[in-house]
């Protein structure tokens, strides 16, 4: 009873109050809460834009890192063209004779050689390869091998048979194919 007794009096502060609580509540419900769902969205949005961006940062640099790759590559590739591999034919002849000096160093017998020049399709290198039989003992073999492989002039081995020359012996005669390449342009640049 006491609590009717009050209501009926102070119902002059009460009706108010209880307006001012059905707004607030009526304004978080109709207002706020929507509001608050479109800021969760927008830093949803911002998270993903914020991703996005940072996606795209990490393909541009990626993009960038490729064409100064690409840049240096080609960059190295005309060096190794210019320094390297020989202009012409006769150029790519003079570094192969650098062989018989390498078999002379490394106490090798060449026997005999040959050379034959090879255009390469869709390509502006040729190759010209020697084939080199020269006979010697296994470490000096391995001696010739060193020498070819660290000399200045770009050689490769392409292919190497060893036979034993007879039985008891250490000789073995070695038929070694050393491949150069030079450019089949021809005019030295």
């Amino acid at each position: 009873m006491t609590w009717r007794r009050m209501l009926a009096d102070k119902r002059h502060l009460i009706w108010p109050l209880g307006l001012a609580v059905f707004a607030n509540v009526a304004l978080l419900i109709l207002v706020l809460y929507p509001l608050s769902r479109k800021v969760s969205g927008g830093e949803k949005q911002a998270d993903a834009a914020a991703a996005q961006l940072a996606s795209a940062r990490k393909e541009h640099a990626t993009a960038r890192a490729t064409v100064t790759g690409k840049q240096t590559a080609d960059e190295a590739l005309q060096q190794f063209y210019s320094s390297i591999l020989p202009p012409d034919l006769s150029g790519a002849r003079r570094g192969l004779t650098k062989i018989d000096q390498l078999l002379g160093r490394s106490n090798l017998r060449r026997e005999r050689n040959s050379m034959r020049p090879t255009e390469m399709r869709d390509s502006h290198l040729a190759k010209l390869t020697a084939v080199v039989y020269f006979s010697g003992n296994y470490a000096d073999v391995r001696r010739f091998i060193y020498a070819l492989e660290t000399s200045p002039e770009f050689m490769v081995i392409e292919n190497m048979e060893l036979i034993q020359e007879a039985e008891g012996k250490s000789a073995l005669k070695v038929t070694a194919q050393i491949a150069t390449y030079y450019r089949a342009l021809g005019d030295g640049n």
